[in-house]
């Protein structure tokens, strides 16, 4: 099983990046790095981020060349979220954390 990444510099990366979105108190759920560097020593990470809206978005923690700077992209909504992830744990887990179970 891939490692989450902890309160390393993959999260603070991927908490700016969603503050720049407009999401700013989040969880984490179902992230794995993927094993592509990425620069500054960050490794690619991949999964789930749950709002305080419920809401739910894929991402992944990539590099823009044309921008020269560090992206989640994709970044997309998962329809219907409550059902796809209903028996994750991780997902539960995240729930409680916001407040939202």
């Amino acid at each position: 099983m891939a490692r989450p990444p902890s309160q390393t510099a993959e999260r603070r990366a991927i908490a700016r990046l969603l503050r720049e979105r407009g999401i700013g108190r989040h969880a984490l759920f179902l992230t794995q790095r993927e094993g592509a560097a990425l620069p500054g020593g960050l490794e690619a990470v991949s999964g789930f981020v749950l709002d305080p809206r419920g809401r739910v978005h894929g991402f992944w923690l990539a590099w823009d060349d044309d921008r020269r700077a560090l992206t989640l992209a994709p970044f997309y909504p998962v329809e219907d979220a409550e059902a796809t992830f209903m028996d994750d744990a991780e997902y539960q887990a995240a729930r409680r954390a916001l407040g939202l179970s």
